[in-house]
C-alpha cells in the first residue's frame, strides 16, 4: 500500500513539474519588440496556471496588461490592469482565461506590439490559434522559423525500417519505464 502511495505520488510530482514552464515572450528569435509576430508566437503555446512570462525590452518600450477593450483599440489606458517599464517584466498566469498585453509606447501597439494569451485550464485540450482581434490593416506575413512542408508522398519503407521506428519507440518507452521504476525504488527506500 506504501509503494503504491509513493508511486503515485512521485506521478503527481511528475506531472506538477510539467507546469510551471517560464517564457520567454517572443523567443527564441525576438523578444517584446517591432519585429515579433505576438500573434504567431503565442498560437505555438500552450500556457497553463503557474506557468509565467518574461518579457524582456529596451527602454523605449513597456509592458500593460489592459482590458479587451483597449487591446482591441490599442488605447492606452489611463489605469492599466499593470504596467512596467523596468525592461525584464515577468507576469505570473495564475489563473485559466485570457489576457491582453501591449506597449504603450504611441504607436507601438498599432505596428504589432500586442498580445493575446490565453491560459487553459489543467487538462484542458490546447487552445485555437489566437486571431489578431481587430485587424489593425494589412500585415507582413509571419515568416516561419522552418522551411515550408513537401508535399510529396514518403518513401516507401521496408520492413526493416519499420522495424527501426518501432525498436526507437520501445527503446524510448522502456527508458522511461525504467527512470520512473528507479524513482519508486528510491522513494520506497526513503
Amino acid at each position: 500500500m506504501l509503494r503504491a502511495l509513493m508511486a503515485v505520488a512521485i506521478m503527481a510530482a511528475m506531472a506538477g513539474f510539467a507546469r510551471g514552464r517560464n517564457y520567454v515572450v517572443g523567443a527564441p528569435t525576438g523578444g517584446w519588440d517591432l519585429r515579433t509576430n505576438y500573434t504567431l508566437w503565442a498560437s505555438t503555446k500552450t500556457f497553463y496556471p503557474g506557468d509565467t512570462l518574461t518579457f524582456l525590452y529596451g527602454s523605449s518600450h513597456d509592458v500593460l496588461e489592459v482590458t479587451s477593450v483597449a487591446y482591441g483599440s490599442c488605447g492606452t489606458p489611463s489605469n492599466p490592469i499593470s504596467s512596467d517599464k523596468s525592461g525584464n517584466t515577468t507576469v505570473a498566469l495564475k489563473a485559466a482565461g485570457t489576457r491582453y498585453f501591449i506597449c504603450g509606447t504611441a504607436g507601438h501597439c498599432r505596428s504589432g506590439m500586442k498580445m493575446v494569451v490565453r491560459v487553459a485550464s489543467s487538462g484542458s485540450p490546447p487552445p485555437s490559434p489566437l486571431p489578431d482581434f481587430p485587424p489593425d490593416g494589412p500585415a507582413d506575413p509571419p515568416s516561419l522559423p522552418f522551411p515550408p512542408l513537401s508535399l510529396s508522398p514518403p518513401a516507401p519503407m521496408g520492413a526493416a525500417g519499420g522495424a527501426c521506428v518501432h525498436a526507437k519507440v520501445a527503446a524510448d518507452l522502456g527508458i522511461g519505464i525504467s527512470m520512473m521504476m528507479a524513482m519508486v525504488v528510491v522513494a520506497a527506500a526513503l
